[in-house]
């Protein structure tokens, strides 16, 4: 159950939408139900932040994971608001974009971006174990075409998802960096608008996930 959220959101995020942004801006797309959000989360915003040298990072709350069965989902405006409330880094946004425009498959929303922003480049950040069902999402070959990837690795899916059909799917244009390298390299992760490759980034070994959270609060 997600936790009772303020009745009014940060005014930073009452135009939720679509953000306004500077030219070229590298911005860090993170999917999914946020049922509920978690420090986890925040975690993996702040690694790919560091990693890639994003200036923002987005949460794309979804009405609802196609991949995912709706049994134990928190009604849609709470998880928004839940996500709002947690989201306190001005580099972090949460939008209601896929409801607003009616998607809630990846590859639609990033089409869907791609008409919307002309010069941003995004990048999509996905977890470990995403990466190991990857190849299941619909159109992933066009997402693997479309934008870079960041995985954030975690724990217990190091090996099975670099091993997995999603990883084979990406194709062989991947960087690993290592906890050590990690937030110390002088340039952070570059993946040029046309070659687009993927990261795998070791230092995510959060252990918190929104099923242990729900587990919890039974």
């Amino acid at each position: 159950m997600v936790k009772n959220a303020p009745n009014k959101p940060h005014r930073r995020h009452l135009f939720s939408a679509v953000p306004s942004f500077r030219y070229h801006r590298r911005i860090g797309l993170m999917g999914g139900s946020f049922n509920p959000a978690h420090d986890g989360h925040l975690y993996i915003a702040e690694q790919a932040r560091v990693a890639a040298g994003l200036d923002e990072v987005w949460w794309l709350v979804s009405p609802q994971n196609p991949l995912k069965t709706s049994d134990g989902m928190a009604k849609f405006e709470d998880r928004l608001d839940y996500a709002r409330m947690l989201a306190q880094p001005r580099w972090l946004r949460v939008l209601d974009f896929e409801r607003r425009h009616h998607t809630t498959k990846t590859a639609d929303t990033l089409r869907k971006l791609g008409q919307l922003f002309a010069h941003p480049q995004f990048f999509w950040i996905m977890g470990a174990d995403n990466l190991k069902q990857f190849s299941a999402w619909d159109r992933a070959a066009l997402i693997a075409g479309t934008v870079p990837i960041l995985v954030m690795n975690r724990p217990g899916y190091t090996y099975r998802a670099l091993g997995s059909a999603g990883a084979a799917l990406l194709g062989h244009k991947r960087r690993i960096m290592s906890p050590r390298r990690l937030g110390r390299e002088k340039q952070p992760v570059r993946h040029g608008r046309q070659k687009y490759g993927w990261s795998f980034i070791h230092q995510t070994r959060n252990p918190l996930s929104a099923t242990l959270l729900r587990a919890g609060a039974r």
